[in-house]
């Protein structure tokens, strides 16, 4: 797993370059929310230390240039291990409230439930403090967090799908997906609308707004501006009891738990509210609900379409696919 990060690093969790998951905190980096590491995360998976993660902070030349950039070699890297592996990779940008080690343990349940290969965009945004104050701070840091995303993008852009000639375009069947869960749809909006935003974003297959926890008013406005390859999907849960607790504190009606004026024209809508096993759940892609909603992650988050083997009808009064 490749971690794309602007937490700051934990230097005395570190020891020859290798840390353990508390290898990255809850601020930003000492330069600056634009300052940008990466690191590959893996949990042992035998030996005494079973179970344990072992973080390799990726090392950055005393001289950086064009050729010896860190992304440059790890994003080609990155293309290179897909196409041997034939796996489809998910650029994951998680929500509020995620420190380092449950941002780890998220995108590795992802990686083990859909059979992917994760590049986490880790920010932080479990600060501490009161609740509603902690909530605040977050949406700041995300906002601050912009520059480093879009940089990541751009280099995503240019060294994981640059290099493709054509005739390896055509024979490579590799999808790049993006899913931004929870706040992290916050993060993602601001990028959308910042004037730093120059469609970066067309590099994935797919883009998947999870239970989003952003305004659910004007928000074709900014959904419709993101560029992608083929297709956006915003999912709706309207008894999501995290998206309720954000209603309720001082917030406009949350996207992701509301199934009424679903209008922009980009996206496909899916509400799940009525689904078995759905009830209260926030955490749609990881949660045991059912087989219908692990089928269509599953499909989407693999780069291709949802068919018609999910158990949904389309209702063309609300605009969504659902129960």
């Amino acid at each position: 797993m490749l971690i794309v990060t602007n937490r700051n690093i934990n230097q005395d969790r570190f020891q020859n370059g290798v840390a353990d998951e508390f290898a990255f905190g809850e601020q930003v980096n000492a330069k600056g929310p634009n300052e940008i590491r990466l690191a590959h995360a893996k949990k042992l998976k035998s030996g005494p230390n079973k179970g344990d993660w072992r973080i390799k902070l990726v090392k950055e030349p005393n001289n950086l240039t064009a050729e010896n950039l860190p992304s440059r070699h790890e994003f080609s890297a990155l293309r290179k291990r897909l196409q041997k592996a034939n796996k489809n990779c998910v650029f994951f940008i998680h929500g509020y409230n995620q420190s380092f080690q449950k941002n780890l343990a998220q995108s590795l349940l992802i990686e083990e439930l859909y059979d992917v290969e994760v590049v986490a965009f880790s920010w932080p945004s479990n600060t501490g403090g009161f609740t509603t104050r902690e909530y605040r701070d977050a949406k700041r840091t995300a906002q601050a967090s912009v520059a480093a995303l879009d940089a990541t993008l751009m280099k995503l852009g240019a060294y994981h799908c640059g290099p493709f000639d054509h005739d390896h375009q055509k024979n490579c069947d590799v999808k790049l997906s993006l899913m931004a869960y929870s706040l992290g749809n916050f993060l993602l909006q601001n990028y959308v609308r910042d004037a730093l935003y120059e469609n970066d974003a067309n590099i994935f297959a797919n883009i998947i707004l999870c239970q989003a926890d952003v305004d659910h008013p004007g928000h074709q406005y900014w959904v419709d501006a993101i560029e992608t390859g083929k297709r956006i999907y915003i999912t709706i849960n309207e008894n999501d009891w995290v998206l309720k607790w954000s209603d309720s504190n001082f917030q406009k009606d949350r996207l992701g738990r509301t199934a009424r004026g679903l209008i922009a024209q980009k996206p496909n809508y899916y509400d799940f509210t009525d689904g078995p096993g759905v009830e209260r759940t926030h955490g749609l892609f990881y949660a045991d609900t059912n087989d219908t909603v692990r089928h269509f992650f599953k499909t989407v988050l693999n780069g291709k379409r949802p068919d018609d083997s999910l158990d949904l009808f389309y209702d063309d009064i609300s605009n969504s696919w659902r129960f």
